[in-house]
């Protein structure tokens, strides 16, 4: 991993990220020097087209390991894969392969730049892995944030997946942690997250729909299964668009899975992801090992959840 010759970036968004960006890199080192990996394999050329890989110690090829793809957070323009290693020693337990994704930022590069190598990397996964001891027929993906965004958009469009070569069928289940999954705001308040979509993210204003899981529904074609999960103090854009996308999920008889961390704000959520005790956790490693479980019926009412707050929409 690259802890030491990490690319500066300008000040981080939004400023309490700073404290997680610090301890992300804490537990990650620490995860690092206990879980063997596999770090810095391109699969690209640009430098942020690489990703590692975190195995069980026995992991060997044929071992037919489930994967996780992982992408970090960061608002599109900030992050590292090696925010995400702190996840590495409760998987690798489970057992299971972590590989944490990184990609291109923005603004230097916009939608649909990121998710084009989000999908790049699962196509390079697809291909590899089995060598590290995974399955290329149980490959998860997901994401803290932006980079629970970028794959839930990915899953979303199987026409984009085939492009790169990936079969039908390829992702086993998508799993959102804290992901803002509608970008679609008129007149945003300056300053604010919603308008920063605009100003740094998308390339035009008329991509907001095409950039939106939300608003990708129904797809074409069948997609994985989803977790959706955000912590009960996250924050109130992120609280509503998971709202509209489970009640959009089951609108479509889409299978769908939806958790709400206690007590946790948009940063505990990722740092407790280093916790094999955390609900979050659990339910990932449970998916990874058993397959998607608790998926809510998609006929059930499409009222939100009584534990999410009312009045954030």
């Amino acid at each position: 991993m690259s802890f030491d010759d990490l690319p500066a970036r300008p000040p981080v968004y939004p400023r309490e990220a700073e404290d997680y960006a610090r301890d992300a890199l804490t537990l990650s080192r620490r995860a690092a020097a206990r879980v063997r990996a596999c770090p810095d394999l391109p699969y690209g050329d640009d430098y942020w087209q690489k990703l590692d890989i975190y195995l069980p110690d026995d992991a060997a090829p044929g071992a037919a390991l489930p994967v996780l793809l992982f992408a970090h957070g960061g608002a599109w323009t900030h992050g590292y894969k090696e925010w995400m290693g702190l996840m590495a020693p409760a998987l690798v337990e489970t057992p299971a392969i972590l590989v944490s994704v990184s990609y291109r930022l923005a603004p230097e590069c916009r939608f649909p730049g990121p998710l084009e190598d989000c999908v790049a990397a699962l196509a390079w996964v697809h291909r590899h892995i089995g060598e590290y001891g995974g399955d290329p027929g149980r490959l998860f993906v997901g994401g803290h944030s932006a980079g629970g965004h970028l794959y839930t958009l990915a899953s979303l469009q199987p026409a984009r997946l085939a492009r790169a070569g990936l079969p039908a069928g390829v992702i086993r289940g998508c799993m959102a942690i804290c992901s803002q999954l509608n970008l679609v705001f008129e007149d945003p308040p300056a300053g604010s997250g919603e308008a920063r979509i605009y100003e740094q993210f998308l390339a035009r204003a008329g991509d907001d729909r095409a950039a939106s899981p939300l608003h990708q529904l129904p797809p074409d074609g069948a997609p994985p299964p989803f977790l959706l999960v955000h912590g009960e103090n996250d924050f109130p854009r992120i609280i509503a668009s998971n709202r509209r996308m489970l009640a959009a999920l089951k609108r479509h008889h889409l299978p769908v899975r939806f958790q709400i961390e206690p007590g946790a704000s948009h940063f505990d959520v990722a740092l407790r992801l280093a916790d094999p005790q955390c609900a979050t956790t659990a339910t990932l490693r449970a998916w990874l090992r058993d397959g998607p479980s608790g998926l809510e019926s998609p006929r059930e009412d499409h009222s939100c959840p009584s534990a999410v707050h009312p009045g954030e929409e």
